[in-house]
């Protein structure tokens, strides 16, 4: 028992395992992740708009809500998947979409909220020091055990002239 504690104390051996242990604390805050959002509102006239288009390429959605509310109007809402139209005559529409939303106003004024919630990682920057800093120490700590192998195969040979 006394040679396993040896090694784990033997220097190149320990730096390795602290380097080690820093890598993987930096890698588990590079993983650290928050859920975003954010909202877009206004008033849409007769006319072709999209949402979203500059951000939503970057990031990983996790939803998207469209409310649009009018009083009087006639809108296209047009999904990757469906395409569909409303006539909003005092009321609201609440819309919890899937995919990239394309609108089509055709007639009248409408109202529009659109929130995006995302999954963001403000810390990825940590992983590739970590990497890094995991592979020196791993090569120490390799090399380290070699190294400590070594002088216990020497130390026995001394040993066995000692005895002789």
């Amino acid at each position: 028992m006394s040679k396993l504690k040896d090694g784990l104390t033997y220097p190149p051996i320990k730096a390795g395992f602290i380097l080690l242990f820093i890598a993987f604390v930096l890698s588990l805050g590079a993983s650290y992740n928050v859920l975003r959002e954010e909202t877009w509102t206004g008033i849409w006239k007769p006319g072709n708009y999209t949402l979203g288009e500059e951000m939503e390429n970057s990031v990983d959605i996790v939803s998207r809500t469209l409310k649009i509310s009018s009083d009087n109007a006639s809108v296209k809402i047009a999904t990757e998947d469906s395409e569909n139209t409303y006539t909003l005559s005092g009321d609201t529409k609440i819309l919890h979409l899937t995919s990239r939303v394309s609108i089509l106003v055709e007639i009248g004024e409408v109202t529009y909220s659109y929130t995006v919630k995302w999954v963001d990682y403000p810390y990825t920057y940590l992983s590739l020091p970590a990497f890094f800093i995991m592979i020196v120490g791993s090569v120490l700590a390799i090399r380290g055990y070699f190294s400590f192998l070594e002088s216990l195969k020497e130390e026995k040979l001394q040993q066995k002239k000692g005895g002789e």
